[in-house]
């Protein structure tokens, strides 16, 4: 890591040191580039992915942090596609739900070991038998609250009946 920070400061450290005003077209463009570089790199958030620990999942398994969010696209494909083609809900109480099952579904996929539909039935019935779902255990065991509300009732708010 320190030969590439090393790279960096060789490239960008004269366009830093040298404090210039806003200059014209590309040449801005690359001053504001070697600042945001510099500063980055000096408060360790240019390479956080590189350099963070691994973290271990839901499932318990450790992996490195990715380096981009890339995997999470991915997985927000399906739904997007839906919009895009109008495979989707004309109502927001239908909206909802299929935005609800949908996260859960996909949350499940990150959580459980096995996610097959035996996995998800069972996991869904310990959840009904406790009362408690297996993600307000995970928000317990890292000591977050639920927030008091929801980002899905700002988007698509409940409708009355």
């Amino acid at each position: 890591m320190d030969a590439l920070e090393n790279e960096i400061v060789e490239l960008c450290g004269p366009m830093w040191f040298a404090d210039l005003p806003p200059l014209e077209g590309p040449e801005d463009e690359y001053r504001l580039l070697c600042n945001e570089l510099i500063k980055l790199m000096r408060s360790d958030q240019l390479f956080t992915f590189v350099t963070a620990p691994a973290v271990e999942t839901p499932r318990g398994e450790t992996i490195p942090v990715p380096g981009t969010n890339n995997p999470v696209e991915q997985v927000l494909r399906n739904p997007a596609l839906a919009r895009e083609t109008g495979r989707t809900n004309k109502k927001v109480r239908g909206a909802r739900r299929q935005t609800v099952v949908s996260s859960v579904l996909e949350s499940l996929r990150q959580y459980l070991p096995s996610f097959t539909l035996a996995s998800v039935v069972d996991e869904v019935q310990r959840w009904s038998a406790r009362g408690r779902s297996c993600f307000a255990d995970l928000l317990s065991k890292l000591n977050l609250t639920r927030p008091d509300k929801s980002i899905l009732d700002s988007l698509l708010p409940v409708p009355a009946d």
